[in-house]
């Protein structure tokens, strides 16, 4: 068996703290409340689609800790003999499990499983009072410790993987075919899974409605959309949807949750659509909500959407600078180096807003959130961009593992500021810039076919996207990679030019800038040369979107000057060691030169829809060499144990909405996630046992 990794007893804790809580009046307090708990409900979904026995782990380990607090498991585990670090290799198991919607890494999708023995972890389960042992438990037992092949990697089992898209009798042949048919009959694949049963296809839509409509055949397989996938949950969404209704504050919000309400019942995606239409014009709110099926990094496909919704209420200070920099977007954009028939015809000014987050109920927490991700609607009509300032966590001096000693002081001195400053150009112009050439239902064309000229060729553009077609579905595999690769660099790009950066830095100095800019660099080279250990070798394949990214912009800034980043081999501690070196000189120049070609190809690539091409060009610069696969070898054997992170949770009591916070260990994690999930726990035993064998290897 290959060593699986586990989740260490020294991982550190991350609590979100939100002060701006407390200056809520009571109608937005409940407003935050009944969106928060239909958040954390639809939160559910997450364990589904993260593996087949997900589901069954988060249904034994809320039913034992609703019944007995960690302090009363730790007592029960002692008193049969366990030491106290077995007792917290598994609580940071469950906090883990619970923290990542499953038993995968969120950032990664590699599986993790517990420190402890199988036969302790099975002893911890057998002796709870609050869990009778029965047929979930039968059911998972071999997977949970088992990580050989398929069980240690999400993917398609062709490829060695497992996943709780698509069942294990389909292959990405067949599953292509059924996506271009679900295109061309005007469904969208975002909210579905697809299972073969004999020989029919069955397309789950997740829906509180039930029923079936036949769509045709497909490689002669009958075609059937089966409505009615985590009912239960959407219902309960539903519910706190409407309870909200009367806590809206205006027309857009109003609007925003009758169409959400509308598409959680129905399943139709085009109503989902519709609600991000009123939210984008719901400028500046107190509290900033969205959810829904909306990112597509866990899906093997990238077409299919993971469960996701967040409460937050807006930080004004930083949030005041961010409309700085939306006001002057306009002239930032042209600082890009594509041509202007590549951008936007009209910048429709986003909302830009630096939050505190509430509630974030998905398997993970980003940093910042650029959204919707409908290309028709962020070209037409706009976006918003949201900062989620208080999920950054401060980094220790020695956590900034492998970096310079010089490097090292200046990132852990302006790490805040740095990762302030890529965020928001990362969001706002990074996802906001760039046009997508595009034939509408009419076929009309969205530019001049005849006078576009590709900056890459010379030649006329002659390629672009017809009705239906998504960016995921032209570029695949890598195609979030490359819109993350994009985001990124580009921040890194604009954050050359001062007057850029003096707009969210007003009180630094010149001196304090230019560190700052180096810092927001070393950020993501340093994440970059970290996360070389979510590479597989075996299978040649990157297990996480923006890893990749960093990756790919490390690797561009290494072929255009071999001197830029050194990287030398050493010893420390008795092991082998990296010491990593940016040569700040070269930042301004052969630096910049070097991501402005790798932004420019990607922006044209995606214009034009040219997926063959666009991955080409991307997949050489994601290749890693024998030399980055030793440098990922010493990663391994020196990484930093992986940070949790704990959320509060809005209470109502008599009428009264309060925040409660959680202390920050591993048993808080657990209490706090117990704690979010308070509905439809015996529902989740029954969608497991009676759809999601359906996913079983």
């Amino acid at each position: 068996m290959n060593q699986a990794p586990v989740i260490q007893v020294n991982s550190p804790v991350t609590s979100f703290v939100s002060p701006g809580f407390n200056v809520l009046n009571q109608n937005e307090k409940q407003y935050a409340y009944h969106f928060a708990r239909a958040s954390w409900e639809g939160a559910r979904i997450c364990y589904f689609q993260r593996s087949y026995e997900s589901p069954g782990l988060f249904y034994i380990f809320h039913k034992i800790f609703s019944t007995e607090k960690p302090q009363d498991v730790k007592q029960r585990l002692q008193q049969n003999g366990w030491s106290e670090e077995e007792v917290q290799q598994l609580f940071v198991y469950v906090a883990a499990v619970f923290q990542n919607s499953g038993n995968f890494k969120s950032f990664g999708d590699s599986k993790f499983i517990p420190e402890v023995s199988q036969e302790k972890f099975e002893q911890f389960i057998t002796t709870s009072p609050g869990y009778q042992v029965d047929q979930v438990w039968e059911s998972i037992r071999k997977y949970v410790y088992n990580y050989d092949k398929p069980y240690g990697l999400i993917d398609l089992q062709e490829k060695n993987g497992s996943n709780s898209y698509y069942s294990n009798n389909l292959n990405g042949e067949l599953l292509e075919a059924i996506d271009k048919f679900l295109i061309a009959q005007g469904v969208s694949e975002l909210n579905t899974r697809v299972v073969k049963v004999g020989d029919e296809i069955h397309v789950l839509v997740a829906s509180v409605n039930e029923g079936q409509k036949d769509l045709g055949e497909v490689h002669n397989h009958k075609v059937k959309l089966v409505y009615g996938d985590f009912a239960p949950f959407l219902n309960s969404v539903v519910t706190h949807l409407t309870a909200a209704l009367q806590y809206a504050t205006n027309d857009n919000q109003k609007n925003m949750i009758l169409a959400y309400i509308d598409h959680f019942k129905s399943g139709d995606v085009e109503l989902h659509k519709q609600s991000q239409r009123h939210w984008i014009k719901d400028k500046g709110p107190v509290i900033e909500t969205n959810i829904g099926f909306i990112e597509t990094y866990l899906d093997p496909l990238k077409v299919r959407a993971e469960w996701e919704g967040f409460v937050a209420v807006v930080n004004k200070e930083e949030s005041a600078l961010l409309n700085e920099l939306v006001n002057k977007a306009e002239d930032i954009i042209k600082y890009l180096p594509w041509p202007k028939e590549f951008e936007v015809d009209v910048y429709k000014r986003p909302d830009f807003t630096s939050l505190e987050v509430l509630a974030f109920a998905s398997s993970g927490t980003p940093l910042g959130i650029n959204i919707p991700n409908y290309d028709d609607i962020r070209q037409t009509e706009g976006f918003k961009n949201v900062n989620l300032g208080n999920t950054i966590g401060k980094l220790s001096k020695e956590s900034i593992k492998f970096l310079d000693e010089t490097d090292q002081d200046i990132f852990h001195k302006y790490q805040s500021e740095a990762i302030f400053l890529v965020v928001a150009l990362h969001e706002l112009i990074g996802h906001g810039a760039g046009k997508v050439f595009m034939k509408d239902k009419d076929g009309n064309l969205n530019f001049n076919l005849e006078n576009t000229i590709n900056p890459l060729t010379n030649q006329k553009v002659d390629s672009f996207y017809n009705h239906g077609e998504q960016w995921h579905s032209k570029f695949g595999e890598f195609s979030g990679a490359m819109e993350e690769c994009k985001a990124d660099a580009t921040a890194l790009y604009l954050s050359t030019y001062d007057d850029v950066v003096k707009l969210l830095l007003p009180k630094q100095s010149e001196e304090e800038r230019r560190n700052t800019v180096f810092a927001g660099w070393l950020f993501v080279v340093h994440r970059a040369v970290q996360g070389l250990e979510f590479y597989n070798p075996e299978q040649k394949k990157w297990g996480q979107a923006h890893v990749l990214a960093r990756n790919v912009i490390l690797q561009s800034l290494i072929r255009e000057d071999p001197e830029i980043i050194k990287i030398t081999e050493t010893q420390q501690n008795g092991k082998p060691y990296m010491h990593f070196k940016f040569d700040q000189s070269k930042l301004y120049t052969t630096g910049k030169k070097a991501i402005s070609n790798l932004i420019l190809h990607l922006q044209v690539f995606k214009s034009i829809g040219a997926g063959n091409e666009g991955v080409q060009f991307f997949s050489n610069l994601a290749a890693v060499s024998d030399q980055f696969l030793n440098y990922r070898n010493i990663v391994i054997q020196n990484k930093f144990p992986r940070r949790l992170e704990i959320q509060p949770n809005l209470i109502l009591q008599d009428g009264q909405v309060n925040l409660k916070e959680y202390e920050s260990t591993f048993a808080g994690i657990i209490e706090s996630q117990v704690e979010h999930h308070l509905e439809n726990i015996e529902t989740t035993k029954e969608l497991f046992l009676k759809v999601q064998k359906l996913f079983q290897n």
